[in-house]
């Protein structure tokens, strides 16, 4: 009996051990699961501030498109301003050219006469 009792308690021993070391093995397991909650937390707000520039990215991609699509149609009106400023411009030229080409034309007309005047005296 005594043997018995010698190998129960050397049994209950060794069950007390690996409960030791089990308990050891749940506290190391908790710990761990511990950083791994703290990292995941940190990984959803990597995300949410992923997620946050994106749609700020997207927002200012809008504008950027927006403010492209308005200088495309400022610079089509200075386009045409300049097109019909230039044929304003030119229709003046040639008009001043004209007025000063008929002045001419009479001044030489009438030197032409005076001329033709003077050779027939």
């Amino acid at each position: 009996m005594e043997v018995l009792l010698k190998q129960i308690i050397g049994e209950l021993q060794e069950l007390r051990t690996g409960q030791k070391g089990m308990e050891s093995d749940i506290k190391e397991l908790k710990i761990g699961q511990d950083i791994l909650m703290n990292g995941q937390k940190k990984m959803e707000s990597d995300i949410t501030a992923l997620k946050v520039g994106q749609k700020t990215m997207g927002e200012d991609i809008i504008e950027l498109k927006t403010g492209q699509k308005n200088l495309e149609l400022g610079q089509a009106k200075l386009e045409n301003n300049l097109i019909k400023s230039i044929e304003t411009y030119t229709e003046k030229i040639i008009e001043h050219i004209d007025l000063k080409m008929e002045v001419l034309n009479k001044r030489t007309f009438n030197v032409e006469t005076e001329i033709e005047r003077l050779s027939k005296k």
